[in-house]
Order: C-alpha cells, then structure tokens, then sequence
C-alpha cells in the first residue's frame, strides 16, 4: 500500500463521473461533496493487488503508522482519500481495494475515538483542492507492505503539491501578437483548434470507446494488442517495425546533422541515487518497478536520467556549448488504465530524447528556435495537420512576446497559450505540436523545454571563459514525439481524410510496401520478379502478389493495405516493356516505362531514409497476422 500524508489548512473534493463500474454508493457517511476550512491530514492511498495477501497484517500497520503521523504533527482531523495514481507495481481490483480501504477505515475509527475520521468515496474522477502547511512534516509519503518493514517512499508531494497550487490562464495567441482569452475567440473554420482547446482546458484524459485507428493499425498489419504482457505494451507486426524503423532513422539522421552526440544509456535506475531521488520528486510519474535482489528500480519514463548522469560526469568547456546529446530511448510509463487509448496513450513507447547544454538564457533561446524549425519540418514530413501549444510563466511571455510572435508566424495559423503566475515545474518554457483525433482528443507528438533545474540537481556544470564552473541551462527535445504515437498521428490523419472522401495513405517514404506488383498469371511472376530486382537495388520496397487470385481479388487486397504504387504485369506490358501502374496519390492510372516510375518515386523519397524490406517479397510467404486479405 502507497500512502502520501499532507498536512492542510483545510481541503475539499467533489465528484466529477465513473472511475469504475460499480463505484461506492454515496451515502450519508460517504459524501459526493465536501468541504472543511479546519486543519486536517489528508492521507491519499494506493491499494496495491500485493495488498490482499495479508489484510489484517497490512491494516495494523497502516493505522499504527497513520496514528504515529497524526501524533507527530498533533493533528486530529484526518481524511483517508483512494488514489490509484500512487500504485508503484499493479493496482488491486477495485472490489479488493475497496474491502481493505472499508477495513481500515473501520480499524482505524476503533483505536482512534479521538481522531475525526472521513473516507473519500471509491470507484469515481474526483476534483479536489488542498492547501499545504508547508512544515518539515507536512508532505509525507510511506510504503506500508505485507511484510516486516516500513519504508520511506521518495517524496513526491513537493511537485505534486506545487502543480495543485499553482494557476494558469489559457488565451489564443495569435500571428499579429493578439492574446485573446480562449472562451472569446472566434475560432471560424479553426474546427481542430477549438477541439483542441476544448480538449486542454478541460483536462479529461479518459477515454469510453476503443480509438478509432486502433481498427486501422491491425487492418494494416502493423501494430497489435498482446495479450501476454501489461495493458499498454504493445506487438509491433513486421509491417510496423519497417515503419517504426523508418520513423526512427529520420528523426536520428536529423538530430546527427544537427549536431548532437548519440548515446545509449540504462533502461533501468536506483531510487536511492541522490540526483534521481531530487529528479523524481520535481517530475513525478507512474513508474513500472523492478526488484534486483533486496533493491528496487525503475523503468526509465525518457532519457533523461542516463544522459544528465553522463554529462554530470564530464569536463565541460564553454568552448563546446552548445553541446547536444541524443537517444531514441525505450520508455515506460505506468498510465492508468483508463486513460490507455491504443498508441495514442500507452505504457511502453520509444522516445527520441535530445538534451542541449546551453550557456545562458540567449543561446537557450536561439537553441529552441532551432529545434522548434526541425520539429516543424518533421511534422511536414509525415504530412499530419496539428494544433501549437507554448506553456510558460506570465512573466517570461511579457519579457520574450516579439520572439514568440515570430516563432507563431512560421505556423501561419493561431495556437494556444497557457500562462502561468508562477513557474511549478523544472521548465520556464515549453512547446508542442498536438495531434487531434477523431474522438476529439489530442496528443504532444514535438516538444522542446527550457529547462532551469536540472543542472544543478543533476552537477551538470561547465568551464566558462573567466575559469569558473557554472550551472548551464539545458533543453530537453522530442523532434517527433514517441514513435507509436507518430504512427497513431498519420492513422488518425487518414481517418479525416477519410471521412471527406479521399483515399487514406501513408507517405511514400514510410510505407512498408511502396511498389506491389500483381502478375496477371502465374506465368508473369519471373518478369515480375527481374522488376522487383530492380527496385530493390536501389533501395525500394517491394513485393509480388503471386498468389492463385484474379486480379480483381489482388488489387483490392493491395488497396486494403494502402499500396502507394500498384504494378500490373501481363502480356502488354511485357510487349511494350512498360508498365501499368496505379497512383493511389494522385488517383490515377499510367502506362508508363519503369525509369518514368523511379523517377517520381525518387522525387516522392528525397532526403528521406530507406529501410529493408523486413517481410517476404512473395505474398504467398506471407503469414497472416491480422490483415483480411
């Protein structure tokens, strides 16, 4: 069980909708509202599934510990409030956690008659507000296990408590330097912009129906569920792999020929380091923990760890500033489950993670400049319409307005601006490009922050010209965002394509396929094969549907895949050596010479990468895995 204890000058919730589906009655003793200015503890608790193998055990040491903390801070007043956010390993059922939060609400009204004791109803989203004392023991938090022990949890509640408090206002920035309170704007034919506004100022990251590309991904073999492992972590089928890798390599090549240094680093790091302990407590997450012997880990949620622990290790120059350092990272992120929504929301991901050490405030802001550009690039290449959001402090807005307009206006459109009075996090200014969906939800693909503490957490520090060592200020960047959920952002694009009539497809140079060539008969497959022979010398992906099927049959199983390019080989164009060939692009048909069709593709591909054909070239060798056809 996961308890965090804070101390407040009063506290209240209120229930919003359905967590569960079946959540607590509400009642006389368990309230849908509530609302106390007096002074209270507010124990938040997460029930673990670990939590069921000794209740009685687990709940005498709960109320002995809860009890030990009132007294510590001679406090009477205390709220047991469920959150499931806490769950270190895997939450308990709800039926489960909601039986041991019963039990010790129970035990502890029995051996504390003194105390006020009130429980927070279960199984619901709840808002709620709170107003830390701020004393050396208001922000607690204690892991509580079936076993012989009580450990101190790393204390989480300082950031947790800062993002609670801190306020913000969203607006409409628009290309003329106007900031116009979002709930005023006219939004016209901005649709996706208002979408996403709605969707960011209301802040429900739940979802009630599967997503709408999760049918996609599987109908185009490249992403599938697997039932064997965490909800969230996902099976990347052949077809998605040459995309995932070609996703991969662009935003690898970019980061290279920007200047960074690549790296690799652990999957896997101490809670009990110091510099990750300060991290963990300024950027909180739900982390999958791994047990070495008596030790715990967790899974890395970026890169961020091993590269700053790097560079904390290093002798550093002014000289070599800015300096750049990169990873794609594999990533792991306990969401909860209620808010997993196929590859838009998930738990296992890759992240292309850059960090930049920049001398001061200036060169910070010219680094971002630039990544912001290559990010905007990225976004054109996968050819995905988004939605800008920038977050920063009032202050720093007011101070760097004209520079921020000038960014806006290489978008060409409006974005969102969130302002805050004051700065909660480790960043003083960050950007996305959002995704919106077709369930009208929207999703960071690019993102760049100014970051003005981890440096100092992390003794990440640089000689500068006078010879003394200073702390610098670092960037962090995502040039595309996680992988999967780039290939959720160009499948929920096609999903709006769709619905206006066009044909769906993904860019020529991220298709798995992009040539499939139909032999009439079986008799045209060897011509077929010298075509492909061809190709694939200069690096095209193709393969031949061999398969006893009329051609009918074949190229409406090309088109259910998307096939950028579809060769038909018969008679004709063995005579005439030419080719028929259909643009699924531009909608139309040719008969053309295979030189004519490298050359559009070359056209179509340049300055992008290429990647191997990771799927047999004959249909026929083809297992299937979750397509129709």
């Amino acid at each position: 069980m996961q308890l965090l204890l804070i101390h407040s000058d009063g506290f209240s919730w209120k229930i919003n909708e359905k967590a569960v589906s079946n959540p607590e009655p509400i009642s006389d003793q368990i309230l849908g509202e509530y609302t106390t200015k007096e002074s209270v503890m507010i124990v938040f608790i997460g029930v673990e599934i670990s939590d069921i193998e000794n209740t009685s055990f687990l709940i005498e040491k709960t109320v002995l510990e809860l009890q030990r903390a009132l007294h510590d801070v001679k406090e009477t007043n205390i709220i047991l409030y469920p959150w499931v956010h806490l769950v270190k390993m895997a939450p308990a059922k709800p039926t489960d956690a909601l039986n041991i939060l019963q039990a010790l609400h129970s035990q502890l009204k029995d051996d504390s008659p003194n105390f006020y004791i009130l429980r927070a109803p279960f199984g619901y989203y709840k808002g709620f507000s709170l107003k830390c004392k701020g004393h050396a023991l208001a922000e607690r938090s204690k892991e509580i296990i079936s076993g012989d022990r009580i450990s101190e949890s790393i204390e989480v509640t300082a950031a947790i408590t800062a993002e609670d408090e801190v306020k913000s206002q969203f607006y409409i920035l628009t290309q003329t330097g106007d900031l116009i309170p979002f709930e005023n704007y006219n939004y016209g034919d901005l649709k996706d912009l208002q979408i996403f506004v709605n969707y960011e100022t209301a802040k429900d990251r739940s979802v009630s129906s599967p997503p709408k590309h999760v049918e996609l991904m599987k109908q185009l073999e490249l992403v599938d569920y697997e039932e064997g492992s965490d909800a969230g972590n996902f099976r990347i089928l052949p077809r998605g792999y040459i995309v995932k890798r070609l996703i991969e390599s662009h935003v690898l090549e970019m980061a290279i020929k920007y200047g960074a240094m690549v790296v690799q680093t652990p999957l896997m790091y101490s809670y009990e380091h110091p510099s990750l302990k300060k991290y963990l407590a300024r950027f909180p997450a739900r982390q999958y923990i791994v047990k070495s012997g008596q030790k715990d880990y967790f899974l890395r949620f970026s890169a961020c760890f091993g590269q700053f622990l790097a560079l904390s290790d290093s002798i550093i120059s002014y000289r070599q500033l800015p300096l750049k350092i990169f990873e794609l990272s594999a990533s792991f992120r306990r969401e909860q489950r209620g808010e997993l929504a196929g590859i838009r929301r998930l738990r296992a991901f890759t992240m292309p993670d850059l960090h930049t050490v920049a001398i001061d405030m200036p060169m910070a802001k010219r680094e971002f400049e630039s990544q912001f550009l290559l990010a905007l690039q990225y976004m054109n290449d996968i050819e995905v319409n988004f939605e800008t959001a920038f977050r920063m402090t009032t202050s720093f807005y007011e101070e760097n307005k004209d520079w921020i307009v000038s960014m806006i206006n290489k978008i060409e459109k409006p974005i969102l601006i969130e302002l805050f009075d004051s700065r909660y996090a480790y960043f003083i200014l960050k950007f996305e490009f959002n995704i919106v969906d077709s369930q009208k939800k929207a999703a960071a693909l690019s993102t760049v922050q100014i970051d003005v503490e981890n440096s100092e957490r992390f003794d990440i520090k640089f000689t500068n010209d006078k010879g003394e060592v200073v702390y610098p200020l670092l960037l962090h960047c995502s040039l595309s965002g996680s992988t999967e959920r780039v290939i959720y952002g160009i499948l929920e694009e096609q999903l709006r394509q769709m619905k206006k009539g066009l044909k769906p497809q993904i860019p020529l140079w991220l298709s798995p396929t992009q040539v499939r060539i139909l032999p009439v008969t079986g008799e045209f497959v060897p011509y077929s094969e010298e075509i492909a022979d061809k190709l694939e010398q200069i690096n095209i992906r193709v393969e031949i549907d061999d398969r006893d099927l009329s051609l009918a049959k074949k190229i409406r199983a090309a088109e259910k895949l998307w096939t950028p390019l579809i060769f038909v080989i018969g008679e004709k164009e063995i005579n005439q050596e030419k080719i028929t060939i259909r643009y699924r692009k531009e909608k139309i048909q040719q008969f053309q010479t295979l030189e004519e069709v490298i050359t559009y593709i070359k056209k179509h591909t340049a300055k992008k990468p290429t990647f191997l054909r990771a799927i047999p070239r004959l249909v026929s060798m083809q297992p299937i895995f979750t397509r129709e056809v």
